[in-house]
């Protein structure tokens, strides 16, 4: 789509002064460089702005610098990002700013394609750094940027298929100025965010209304047109809550799969119909040696993830005996698994799911056995 070069300076001026007016004061934009963006974008992929502010502002007070983010160890990094899901985006980051340090002297690269292959940076992050950073003019598209497009241009097609976007690509090309492109990209991402919404957009405030195709038919809440071709899957784990003398059993998940790297209380997958705790206890006693006196089962509860839907079957387990313990650290590690403290929590990165099972872990060691087994225990959210 070739957008008439009248059109392209009327949105690029009315954008620009109606952002210098109505932006908001984030704290990646009220004190800007290109870490700080480069940072603020990854948190930014597929999590709302809401969320990741006190993410954000924890991250730059333990890593200020890409050189302490490259130095931390991994588990530093995920216990920082713990929360905040999408656990990969904290891995590829910490792997970016080592090669950022390796390669590239500790700078964050200005240069388009040189972001682009950076562990974790697509051509939307890549784009936003850039610009945003460095006044490159790269355009940038994301979902709210996807919306105004679909509805200023009146495009009737699928914005998630790859042809699509490429379309929405070559509309921003035309559009990014070449002065202050940083601004116009995200004037464009914040005119979706503040006016130009999935429901009821507030056209009348829109400074881009009078352009708008899809607003002058009336049809501007019919688009974008976005498939609905992501399927959930199912998936239950039957997960083992192992106290002893004040200690839990945690272990350390597969470096692939749901929550790649990140720490739990022990877990398998089960099958319905199957018997859960018969099934756990036998995972216990081959992999971590633990023999089982007696069990208690805890109601079970829904974790919606992106593309899952994960349902866990909590079982409280005594065990009948333990396997010695290190007389240097109070811990013995055995295929992954580590028994710790209360105190040892802070430590480990967990999934959301397993914060809450440990704090009601404990909270049954002091004894408050009823309230632990019949408040809810988990929220919906992705992670």
């Amino acid at each position: 789509m070739n957008v008439h070069k009248e059109t392209v300076k009327q949105i690029q001026v009315r954008l620009l002064r109606w952002y210098k007016k109505h932006k908001r004061p984030l704290p990646w934009r009220t004190k800007k460089s290109p870490y700080r963006t480069f940072i603020s974008e990854v948190m930014l992929q597929q999590t709302q702005i809401k969320t990741v502010i006190p993410y954000f502002e924890r991250w730059m007070k333990v890593f200020p610098t890409v050189e302490k983010l490259a130095k931390a160890p991994i588990d530093r990094v995920l216990k920082l990002w713990e929360g905040l899901g999408y656990y990969t985006r904290a891995r590829n980051l910490h792997r970016a700013s080592q090669i950022i340090v390796e390669k590239h002297g500790g700078k964050i690269p200005s240069d388009y394609e040189t972001l682009l292959s950076l562990p974790g940076i697509g051509r939307y992050t890549a784009g936003a750094v850039a610009s945003i950073a460095f006044d490159q003019p790269v355009p940038l598209v994301d979902g709210n940027v996807a919306r105004v497009f679909s509805r200023v241009f009146n495009i009737h097609k699928d914005i998630l298929k790859p042809e699509t976007q490429n379309e929405l690509y070559a509309i921003a090309y035309q559009l990014v100025p070449q002065k202050n492109p940083g601004e116009f990209n995200q004037a464009l991402m914040e005119l979706g965010s503040l006016v130009c919404f999935p429901t009821m957009p507030s056209c009348r405030t829109c400074p881009v209304s009078s352009l708008c195709i899809a607003q002058r038919k009336g049809i501007q809440e019919s688009l974008p047109i976005k498939s609905n071709s992501l399927k959930r899957k199912k998936v239950n784990l039957a997960t083992a809550i192992v106290i002893h003398a004040k200690k839990l059993l945690i272990r350390k998940r597969p470096e692939k799969g749901i929550w790649a790297g990140l720490w739990e209380l022990p877990s398998v997958a089960i099958q319905n119909g199957k018997k859960f705790e018969e099934k756990l206890s036998g995972e216990l006693k081959e992999t971590h040696g633990v023999k089982l006196k007696s069990t208690r089962a805890l109601s079970p509860s829904l974790h919606r993830l992106t593309h899952l839907d994960v349902t866990i079957y909590p079982y409280l387990f005594k065990p009948a005996s333990l396997p010695s313990l290190s007389p240097s650290n109070g811990e013995r590690v055995r295929a992954r698994g580590k028994w710790i403290t209360k105190s040892d929590v802070k430590k480990f990165s967990f999934p959301v799911p397993y914060q809450k099972l440990i704090k009601h872990a404990f909270e049954i060691q002091k004894g408050d056995r009823q309230r632990s087994l019949t408040c809810p225990l988990f929220d919906h959210d992705a992670n």
